[in-house]
């Protein structure tokens, strides 16, 4: 979970190429890089069109893993800068606007949701035991409990509902909110890596 400047939220979530680029960075690159044309391939887009957006929009959303010499040319292979990531703006009401480029959700939570919604309640309580570890819901304030209530969040609480409250606590101190839950038990990773054949 982390903090993005508003600007870049605002040029990702209104761009619809944009966003198809991040989530298939994302989801093709968990387990080994890519190169740029192959990921323009299976976007079918031309090899320029993605470079100019990886370089003029994207910049901080992939980073370059190694690269290899083909044909007397430089072919760099590129993956996700922080792969699992989560990233959120705040808007008014306190209003909290994320881009998750691995679940394709890009919008405001009200919206779209999280990732944590496209499981089950039984899936859920078992990522909150790895969560409870990190942070207790039973021990919200009221005012914590109020920025989800204004973002459609209820009781009982999810994962990344936590996360959201504890990186807007860390926002003035430029701290990046972890939670780790082993890939086996996260149902949403489980899935995501049977929708991309992985």
């Amino acid at each position: 979970m982390a903090y993005i400047d508003p600007e870049t939220y605002t040029s990702l979530v209104n761009h619809g190429l944009r966003k198809r680029i991040l989530t298939k960075l994302y989801r093709s690159t968990r387990d080994s890089p890519i190169s740029k044309q192959e990921l323009a391939n299976s976007l079918g887009l031309d090899y320029h069109q993605l470079v100019y957006q990886l370089n003029h929009h994207l910049k901080d959303f992939w980073t370059v893993k190694e690269e290899q010499k083909v044909r007397g040319t430089r072919m760099e292979l590129i993956e996700a800068t922080f792969p699992y990531a989560v990233f959120i703006t705040i808007g008014r009401d306190n209003g909290i606007f994320l881009v998750d480029p691995l679940a394709d959700l890009y919008g405001p939570v009200t919206k779209v949701g999280t990732r944590c919604d496209q499981c089950s309640k039984e899936e859920a309580e078992r990522c909150m035991e790895f969560a409870q570890s990190r942070f207790d819901s039973q021990s919200l304030t009221e005012s914590e409990k109020g920025v989800l209530a204004s973002n459609e969040r209820r009781m009982p609480y999810r994962p990344m509902e936590l996360a959201l409250l504890a990186a807007i606590k860390g926002i003035p101190a430029g701290e990046r909110c972890v939670i780790e839950i082993p890939c086996q038990t996260c149902a949403f990773l489980r899935r995501t890596m049977r929708i991309e054949g992985l």
